[in-house]
């Protein structure tokens, strides 16, 4: 079988990388040196704070309510901490990093599982190094050191009724997958939140099987988790994952009488179509939920749901950094208090608007995407008060054919971290029964998608993979008496998950991949794994909706 598909593998990219290969829009290209930076120091996190009304909070406490709801809030840096102790090693030498051509990758497709036996993956790669992911395919970007003014996060946000509690947790990655397949037996979005389920702390306190979502925000300048453009050193993946748990049981551990409010703003000038050939609506809407505490006085957790790719920090060389969606976190936090989180939906064909620029004298002249999202939500009490205190969620799983040829091939051979499964599957899925979307295949995937309902007026949902606007408008119009969440990118980060009448299915077979997609059709079709899976997505999405009434 590995022989099959070693061949199938090679017969699909040796016509297709002819320039460059790109997962998220960026082709491979020699990369200046730089000299490697110093590595970051601790970060404290702040407690949560009482903030003034020029900074956006109520500007009196207020007699404290009767409620049923419950919030906590936790954040965590990722900051790498090797333990020399343990034989760990973070190799901030960036000329000790290898960084791969487009020759380079050709070579290494041609040469399938040689370096696996020296390094655990088939890129050759320093397996002590980090990457940066998003740009082109294998290890190009190294990373010397971690942004030290914004830093880079897990954040949680827990929500209980007193039953049942569900946490949304955020990493800055590029991606964070369902279900791995070789890096550890642990780290998968799937099988961490069946440990926190398992928590006898966390289940006395209303967390159970569903009751878990990891969202990553993609940035192009923080590190890889897929594994698409260089394995993530062993004790580092440990580390984060440890991080994840921890800051997840922090988070449920904190949960306080709380009152909830949430709203939408019309951002539409803050993203633009990044399709070459348009095809889908960009998504206008930032949507936005606050947690504060029982008498309106402090903040515990803010939370901005917008999409587009963050990719306005793509420059970088060496730094991780966790772009706009950074930025919102900080602004969030200094207007508000608290602990703010932002999570992308539809951004499969949006990318955001503008990065920070500051003058000689450090004064900033243009904000960044994110600061500029903070400043559209209104001060605490502006928004709408979520009516009902009742948490109610439901996850479903499904097997999801895997059509594209290429990708099935990089995902077996080990070229991202993916678990793909020698299972046959087949799905038809769609509004129409007279015309659905049918596919099938002897290879699949299993896919997740929740959805959390709170009260009257808050739904959040979740899909596996960089979505489309078109599909979060869908959800949105679905629920026109709620503000809806409708993430991407949350418990899986398999690819694009465009639907089937947004999907060229000759470029999903590899003639995306030339020329970055800009002649022949769009990249994206490329990394799409099956020509249903947006419509899949939808579907399971739409019944769960239906489930939670």
């Amino acid at each position: 079988m590995r022989t099959l598909v070693r061949s199938t593998l090679l017969a699909g990219f040796t016509g297709t990388l002819m320039v460059s290969v790109a997962w998220a829009g960026v082709g491979l290209a020699p990369v200046p040196s730089t000299p490697p930076l110093p590595l970051p120091l601790p970060v404290a996190v702040p407690q949560q704070q009482e903030v003034s009304a020029a900074t956006g909070a109520a500007p009196a406490p207020t007699r404290p309510v009767r409620t049923g709801l419950r919030v906590g809030a936790a954040r965590t840096s990722i900051a790498p901490r090797p333990d020399a102790a343990k034989g760990d090693r973070w190799e901030t030498d960036l000329t000790k990093c290898v960084r791969l051509t487009s020759a380079d990758v050709m070579a290494t497709l041609r040469n399938l599982g040689d370096h696996a036996a020296s390094t655990g993956t088939p890129w050759p790669e320093n397996p002590d190094c980090i990457y940066q992911g998003g740009y082109g395919l294998g290890p190009n970007f190294p990373v010397s050191t971690f942004d030290r003014t914004l830093g880079l996060w897990v954040r949680a946000m827990a929500v209980g009724d007193g039953k049942d509690t569900f946490v949304l947790a955020v990493v800055d990655g590029e991606g964070w997958l369902w279900d791995y397949a070789s890096t550890c037996e642990d780290c998968g979005a799937k099988q961490i939140g069946e440990a926190l389920a398992a928590d006898p702390a966390l289940a006395a306190r209303g967390v159970r099987a569903g009751s878990f979502a990891l969202h990553a925000t993609h940035s192009h300048t923080s590190p890889d988790f897929l594994g698409g453009w260089g394995f993530v050193p062993d004790w580092y993946m440990a580390q984060v994952t440890r991080t994840i748990k921890a800051t997840v049981r922090q988070a449920v551990l904190a949960m306080e009488p709380a009152r909830l409010e949430v709203g939408s703003e019309d951002a539409r000038a803050h993203n633009s179509e990044r399709r070459s050939t348009y095809r889908s609506a960009e998504e206008p809407d930032l949507n936005w939920l606050r947690a504060t505490s029982a008498d309106g006085r402090r903040t515990i957790a803010t939370l901005g749901a917008f999409a587009a790719h963050p990719v306005t920090r793509d420059h970088e060389i060496g730094v991780a950094h966790p772009d706009w969606p950074g930025y919102f976190a900080r602004r969030a936090e200094q207007r508000f208090g608290g602990v703010a989180m932002h999570a992308m939906t539809g951004l499969g064909n949006v990318t955001g608007a503008t990065d920070e620029q500051r003058d000689a004298a450090g004064r900033v002249t243009r904000p960044s995407t994110g600061t500029a999202l903070a400043d559209l939500i209104p001060p605490v009490g502006g928004g709408r008060a979520v009516r009902g205190e009742d948490v109610r969620f439901t996850q479903r799983t499904w097997r999801q054919p895997v059509t594209n040829v290429p990708l099935d091939a990089l995902g077996t051979a080990g070229f991202f971290d993916r678990q793909f499964d020698l299972a046959p599957a087949s799905v038809s899925v769609g509004e129409s029964a007279e015309a659905p979307c049918t596919s099938a295949a002897p290879q699949s995937v299993e896919l997740p998608a929740t959805v959390l309902k709170i009260g009257q007026d808050v739904v959040l949902t979740t899909a596996p993979g960089e979505t489309f606007s078109n599909l979060s408008n869908t959800l949105k119009e679905k629920a026109p008496a709620q503000v809806v969440f409708p993430l991407a990118q949350t418990n899986d980060s398999l690819g694009y998950v465009p639907q089937s009448f947004e999907l060229d299915p000759v470029g999903q077979q590899g003639l995306g991949f030339a020329a970055d997609g800009y002649v022949f059709v769009n990249y994206e079709d490329s990394y799409a794994i099956d020509r249903c899976v947006g419509d899949m997505v939808l579907e399971q999405t739409l019944r769960a909706m239906s489930e939670l009434r």
